[in-house]
């Protein structure tokens, strides 16, 4: 079995997304600082890598969100980490709440990248178990969907000179504020006490967005229950290539009683044409 590795890391002021509690992607950053940490255990610091010209390439990701956290929450990222026979590397996260509940898992992969080829790190584990198989379907040829254009800024863009995947899961997430603006409308939010709640979901990462480039976001449902919907979103480039996937599950919560409740009918009302 893998080392379990871990890190303490505390949640701050600016982690609050707007539902007022820890933003997914803080969640993503322990994920990644832990992850530094632990190559940096194998020989693979980061002053290292980037004397070298060593990128880490960051893969697609499975998460889910288990228990609010807010300010000041000292959490403890446990992490294994496997290596495939492509050298690729599978990460599990478990990150603790400071009670020691699980607020978090993350089951994500990376890779070392130099002069185009991947870097075999023979001291990690071999890979021995059977990574998340993603249930994201390709797009519908006739389905109706939500179009945005969205610029992936040069900011977003880390010491590797590559996307974080914290930046993108940020593309996501402003789709899905682009989508709901446009079709929902903010301001039903308080009109409802209706808000939702990113529960987890999948990222397939195709091909790496350029930071500084143009994509497009398509945004659609792909199927609606009582208090949950799981919406999806796929971002392309201005050729129409597919570079990123998503379907995250969204759970119907009361904004008063943060306790979950049933789709208003007027949220229904609104997005019926956009589900599969």
């Amino acid at each position: 079995m893998s080392q379990i590795f871990r890190k303490t890391l505390t949640t701050h002021h600016f982690d609050l997304d707007w539902n007022r509690h820890v933003t997914s992607r803080t969640y993503e950053r322990f994920g990644y600082d832990a992850r530094c940490e632990i190559l940096k255990e194998f020989e693979y610091p980061i002053e290292r890598m980037l004397n070298e010209n060593i990128s880490y390439i960051p893969g697609s990701t499975y998460v889910r969100f288990l228990d609010q956290q807010f300010v000041g929450a000292e959490m403890t990222v446990e992490s294994q980490v496997f290596r495939m026979n492509s050298g690729v590397l599978l990460w599990k996260q478990s990150i603790l709440g400071p009670s020691g509940k699980k607020a978090c898992e993350i089951e994500t992969t990376s890779s070392l990248v130099q002069d185009g080829k991947i870097i075999i790190i023979p001291t990690i584990l071999a890979f021995n178990i059977a990574p998340y198989k993603f249930t994201i379907h390709p797009k519908p040829t006739k389905q109706n969907t939500v179009d945005h254009e969205y610029y992936i800024p040069f900011s977003d863009m880390n010491c590797f000179w590559n996307l974080p995947s914290d930046a993108v899961w940020k593309i996501f997430e402003e789709g899905r504020f682009l989508f709901f603006k446009e079709i929902v409308d903010l301001n039903l939010i308080k009109e409802t006490d209706a808000t939702t709640f990113f529960m987890g979901g999948e990222i397939l990462i195709h091909k790496q967005p350029e930071p500084g480039s143009h994509v497009k976001i398509l945004s659609w449902i792909e199927s609606f229950e009582k208090i949950r919907f799981y919406f999806r979103q796929d971002v392309i480039d201005l050729n129409g290539n597919l570079l990123a996937s998503m379907k995250d599950e969204q759970l119907f919560v009361s904004l008063s009683k943060a306790r979950p409740r049933r789709a208003p009918e007027a949220f229904f009302n609104k997005i019926e044409r956009f589900i599969e």
